[in-house]
């Protein structure tokens, strides 16, 4: 039996980063554990349950003066961590937060 082959439109790239979450306005901790140029899986925060489909913000907080925040959607949530789909058109945005926390190398 062969193993699983990947079927994502982009390679994902390990990192573990802080960011924040903020579903309707209401922000929560939470951890990135892995990137892409099409999304990140986050660590589930403490304090909120997302739901499929739910609309969100995710503000990257590296070493820079700025936050990187992006738009995007939850498309998966597991026991421990979520799926995330960035919305379309970011991508200058999304390389610039691989550069930023040293994921594009």
């Amino acid at each position: 039996m062969s193993p699983p082959t990947d079927k994502r439109s982009h390679p994902r790239k390990r990192v573990l980063t802080a960011a924040m979450v903020a579903p309707n306005g209401h922000q929560h901790e939470a951890q990135v554990l892995d990137l892409s140029l099409g999304g990140a899986r986050l660590r589930l925060p403490d304090d909120w349950i997302p739901r499929d489909g739910a609309a969100l913000r995710i503000s990257f907080l590296q070493d820079t003066d700025e936050a990187i925040t992006l738009a995007g959607h939850v498309t998966r949530v597991a026991v421990d961590h979520m799926g995330v789909e960035f919305d379309p058109a970011q991508e200058a945005r999304v390389r610039d937060l691989f550069d930023a926390i040293g994921a594009g190398r």
